[in-house]
């Protein structure tokens, strides 16, 4: 009976519409993650042109990707992202057109209170922060990206980085806080 209560007090503030498409979002997205080969990017991104606000090319998701908040995620063209990464759309996701993401992301838009002893923690709801990634952006296996950041144009993240500054066009970053390192320089 307390998991009910919880329940209730999480969904509060919530329309029971939108309660019903996450847990439809999830129970759709969360089957068809673990098809695998080519006929599970195949059946994944059909469903990724049903869901999101925008989906401009056919998406390549690996298995085990998580997707939540659908329908704030907006995708350009040739969109990659490999198996266990997490994308929450609470905010807003934008992202353009070339850009791939390793293994084990996490891009989540929301951010949670942390302020104040009352309410708990788990039962206030997040503060929306929208997430932008431009065009030709690689984002490297286990990296965060915090919410209400910009990476710019032709950005690199590191491996295992936490980016929590918006970056500048063609540049790579990488650590914990990420930080620039260089420029993508012709060779």
């Amino acid at each position: 009976m307390n998991y009910l209560r919880f329940l209730k007090e999480k969904a509060r503030g919530y329309p029971l519409t939108k309660v019903l498409r996450l847990e439809i979002e999830s129970l759709v997205f969360g089957l068809l993650s673990y098809i695998p080969t080519t006929l599970g990017v195949l059946v994944r991104g059909f469903v990724c042109k049903q869901f999101f606000s925008k989906c401009g090319g056919f998406p390549w998701i690996q298995p085990r990707v998580i997707f939540v908040h659908t329908e704030k995620i907006s995708l350009g063209k040739f969109f990659g992202v490999n198996s266990n990464s997490y994308l929450n759309g609470y905010g807003g996701i934008e992202i353009g057109d070339h850009v791939l993401l390793g293994s084990n992301v996490t891009i989540s838009s929301g951010i949670h209170p942390i302020d104040g002893c009352e309410p708990p923690i788990i039962t206030r709801q997040s503060i929306p922060s929208k997430i932008t990634i431009e065009n030709d952006v690689w984002i490297g296996s286990n990296a965060i990206i915090m919410p209400g950041i910009h990476l710019a144009k032709g950005t690199v993240i590191g491996a295992n980085s936490v980016v929590t500054k918006n970056t500048q066009p063609y540049s790579v970053n990488a650590g914990n806080p990420a930080k620039f390192i260089r420029y993508r320089n012709n060779v």
